[in-house]
């Protein structure tokens, strides 16, 4: 009740920021605005973004930003103002901000969904057309509620497996396993044949929801099964989850996972000393484990019992404010931050990741580019619903449970969507 109220309460914020902004845009302040209209001249918005140069790099985020938008402001006799926004309490500060009338027009963010949901956000789906839709790679992972309110950005460090090829060669196999049975043969084959090293582990001793974005949800999807409802609510408890979790116990089962399991955090690192045949993690893991000699491979996903390949990624996003009183200017401005030339200097200059868009170029390990760039579709990010938080808190404990021998695969499943469905009601 406490959470309904919140909203209620944020909701009637922002209808009222968005009556202020509207009342101010004719009173000739173009401190934070002016027109909607598509004449740009004279106006300003304002871009509020997170740093990513390193702390000791020689060009800034505010210099790159402010670098790339004179041409962009000289095209649209128009000022941009970019503010660098700290990490620490940045959701925080966008939602205070975004209920302002000293707020972005146009924003980064990472986690939409409560602010799509109090209407915080303008949908874009009338503001691009479909061919400049057919040149993103990734903008389906923008869709909430039916609708795009975010343009994914950063897209990349996708959960892919991991593969030390020496210890699969001495076990007699000269790739990487495709599907979840072959990932079981090899296990029990590494286990006979290299026998000091451990074949497979997943980090069940870990805390938060990263730990199900490796260990949890590739596997879910890759059964073919959604997790929203038709009313983008959770709904695992079906023949998918089930068959996810009765996978993942059998790796317990078979002894390729022993009882010390929900200790286990941190396998990337045994990984990178050799100990660790296999693993799933980040492609930003990529050059600490060539820098460590470990001679891997990779492969996306794994396929599921029907074939199916996927596996989440990280889509961070750029978002206009409802309340922008500039709303086409902050869009062409948007477009502008996601072009080519733009996240190509971003990338080569700023912190790689891989292309958003067809034209763009490729500047991360090349062994990620056929993945990123022809294998879009099987890429799936943070399902968006209400209180999801709470929900991976609840699914991640039950699934711990699991392992310890308290809760079965299906009673992993009531149990969460239980505690979900009280916590939320």
């Amino acid at each position: 009740m406490r959470k309904r109220l919140l909203a209620i309460i944020l909701g009637m914020v922002m209808i009222l920021g968005i009556l202020a902004g509207c009342g101010d845009s004719g009173n000739g302040d173009t401190s934070g605005g002016g027109s909607s209209s598509g004449d740009s001249s004279g106006q300003t918005i304002r871009v509020w973004i997170p740093p990513y140069a390193k702390s000791d790099a020689e060009l800034t985020d505010q210099m790159f930003w402010d670098q790339q938008f004179d041409a962009f402001e000289e095209e649209n006799n128009c000022t941009v103002e970019v503010v660098i926004l700290p990490w620490d309490g940045y959701k925080q500060k966008v939602t205070t901000g975004l209920i302002s009338d000293e707020g972005p027009d146009v924003v980064y963010i990472d986690t939409p969904y409560d602010l799509v949901e109090s209407g915080a956000f303008e949908p874009l789906d009338s503001y691009f057309t479909e061919e400049e839709i057919d040149n993103y790679l990734y903008w389906d992972l923008g869709q909430i509620m039916g609708k795009q309110y975010v343009a994914p950005m950063l897209v990349g460090n996708a959960s892919v497996m991991y593969c030390n090829m020496d210890i699969l060669n001495e076990a007699g196999f000269d790739r990487p396993p495709e599907t979840w049975d072959e990932l079981i043969e090899y296990c029990l084959a590494i286990q006979e044949k290299v026998p000091d090293v451990q074949p497979f582990l997943q980090n069940w001793g870990g805390s938060g929801k990263g730990i199900l974005m490796v260990s949890f949800l590739p596997y879910y999807w890759q059964t073919g099964e959604s997790f929203l409802d038709e009313n983008g609510v959770p709904a695992i408890n079906n023949a998918g989850g089930l068959e996810t979790l009765e996978f993942l116990k059998s790796l317990q089962d078979k002894g390729i996972f022993d009882e010390t399991i929900t200790a286990v955090d941190d396998t990337k690192s045994l990984f990178q000393e050799g100990k660790l045949a296999m693993y799933v993690g980040d492609t930003g893991s990529a050059k600490k484990t060539t820098e460590a000699g470990i001679n891997w491979e990779v492969v996306p996903s794994l396929a599921g019992p029907t074939g199916i390949q996927a596996t989440w990624i990280a889509a961070d996003s750029l978002a206009i404010a409802s309340n922008s009183p500039n709303k086409e200017l902050a869009v062409k401005a948007l477009k502008y931050m996601l072009s080519a030339p733009v996240m190509d200097a971003f990338h080569e200059q700023m912190y790689a990741m891989c292309p958003i868009t067809k034209d763009a170029k490729f500047y991360d390990d090349e062994r990620f580019q056929t993945m990123y760039v022809d294998q879009a579709e099987i890429f799936h990010n943070w399902p968006a619903f209400a209180n999801s938080d709470a929900f991976y808190d609840y699914l991640l404990k039950n699934i711990q449970a699991m392992y310890m021998g308290q809760l079965t695969p299906q009673q992993v499943l009531d149990d969460t969507m239980k505690q979900y469905e009280d916590f939320v009601s």
